[in-house]
């Protein structure tokens, strides 16, 4: 500090000018003898005042210096109490109507129209760590009600090839499979995803990105036989490879354009030999059937059994001595501002004997437009299709939310050689109106085209293909938290 300094020059001077007062008051016989002598001499006085208001001002220059010095300096961060904890939650409100034409019913029966809640999830998401996550995720909408859904724990950058994840989880295959279900344009994924994708099981894998986050990839081993809550018996197969890269072939600062490229591949050595590929129709609606008679208990309050819903449409039935089967599946996602145009396509070889070895594939291409303005973002550190952020949400002061309309087109070919599994071709035109960032409300119209065995319940009738067609209406109301 200058401090000492400023105050010894500053006395020096006060000195300096008493003195040269004295000398004044002691001149010679010639001066002026006036009052202005007894200014002169009140001169030391006025200094020392002067000298004790400058020490007051530089030392609260100083505090004033000392606080500024102490905002501007760093502050440590407080570290984490762990375990952190978030918690999330979504459901999705359906109600489906079909039309059939005769021969479809002959195919398949009566499909039921109905409402019911196609996901009704609650998750809980955080750190017990520095170096671990975790995420637990239940859903009591879905098949066994609570049914497992994501159950993991992450071990941050454990390895060259970046983080390590243990549990259940989608695995890395597909655009469709790893991006949410909440943020998807349609009500359902492309009838691709139930016949061809590993969707989530039990295993452990890898996962990460390049610094400059154009570039993705992760790869897992997983049990691919399992039940509803993640068990998996099988000492004959029932184990799994899945891998995936994507890459960016350019993305603006903005993220309004990029176009998004990857690649699957997905191994698979089933369960004791049994594979089976079959679709729905790009939409779903069920319940619960109830048990014959009157509901068991006390309560009287009916009980569950069989879920009973929207029938395969396609199905190759139950193939037995499959020792392997290899699915690839390259895909594609162009956002040009509010226009978006997504791509995929899987092809599967299936390893089952001389006999009945085949080539089953699908593609989809499907095409979005935001009436509104906004566009389709991109979560690039993981390679996925994510949230849409109306540009104005809708509220008591006004706003319109966000307006989209869409169509796809897929084709599913499960028949090759000896095995006949049909072929499925859906059209769907879907209008979605996000509400906000945490709520969407969507309508599909799907058209399909099948030519496939009739099927009741799973069981194949008989070995005659049926050519016929169906209509569906669909509307949803999700809430997403």
């Amino acid at each position: 500090m200058k401090r000492p300094f400023v105050i010894a020059s500053i006395c020096v001077l006060g000195s300096a000018l008493s003195l040269s007062g004295q000398d004044y008051a002691q001149g010679p016989s010639n001066l002026p003898s006036t009052s202005t002598y007894a200014v002169d001499i009140q001169k030391p006085v006025d200094l020392q005042q002067r000298v004790e208001q400058l020490e007051a001002e530089l030392s609260q220059s100083e505090l004033r210096l000392e606080a500024l010095e102490a905002a501007a300096a760093p502050k440590e961060k407080e570290k984490p109490k762990y375990p952190t904890l978030n918690l999330s939650g979504v459901f999705q409100a359906d109600a489906v109507m079909f039309h059939q034409t005769d021969e479809n019913r002959l195919a398949y029966g009566e499909i039921q129209n109905g409402a019911d809640f196609r996901r009704a999830r609650l998750g809980a998401k955080g750190s017990v760590s520095d170096a671990m996550d975790y995420f637990m995720q239940m859903d009591f909408g879905s098949f066994g009600r609570p049914t497992f859904t994501d159950l993991w724990v992450d071990f941050k950058d454990a390895t060259p090839f970046g983080t390590v994840r243990v549990g259940q989880w989608k695995q890395p295959f597909s655009l469709e499979v790893v991006s949410s279900f909440r943020y998807t344009t349609f009500m359902e994924r492309s009838s691709l995803f139930q016949a061809f994708t590993p969707f989530r099981h039990l295993g452990i894998g890898f996962y990460d990105h390049s610094q400059d986050e154009t570039m993705t990839w992760a790869l897992s081993y997983l049990r691919t036989g399992q039940d509803q809550f993640g068990g998996s018996l099988s000492t004959d197969g029932g184990n799994g490879l899945a891998g995936r890269v994507t890459q960016l072939g350019w993305y603006d600062c903005q993220g309004t354009e990029y176009l998004h490229l990857g690649l699957g591949y997905f191994l698979n050595a089933p369960p004791d030999g049994h594979a089976r590929f079959r679709s729905i129709p790009e939409i779903y609606v069920g319940d619960f059937a109830l048990p014959a008679g009157e509901p068991i208990g006390s309560s009287g309050q009916a009980i569950p059994t069989v879920a009973m819903g929207t029938p395969f449409f396609v199905d190759t039935g139950v193939l037995t001595d499959t020792s392997l089967v290899h699915t690839i599946g390259p895909e594609m996602l162009w956002v040009h501002g509010p226009l978006s145009v997504q791509s995929e396509f899987m092809g599967t070889y299936v390893d089952s004997g001389p006999s009945a070895n085949g080539f089953l594939y699908g593609s989809y291409m499907q095409v979005g437009y935001f009436l509104t303005g906004e566009h389709r973002p991109y979560d690039r550190k993981a390679g996925t299709i994510d949230s849409v952020m109306p540009f104005e949400s809708l509220s008591k002061k006004g706003g319109k939310g966000a307006w989209e309309l869409a169509a796809r087109w897929s084709y599913l070919d499960l028949t090759d050689r000896q095995i006949r599994g049909g072929e499925l071709q859906d059209f769907t035109f879907g209008v979605n109106w996000y509400v906000n960032p945490y709520c969407k409300c969507v309508f599909n119209y799907i058209h399909s085209w099948a030519e496939s065995r009739p099927t009741r319940n799973g069981a194949i009738l008989n070995q005659d293909d049926i050519s016929s067609q169906a209509d569906a209406f669909g509307l949803r109301c999700q809430i997403d938290f």
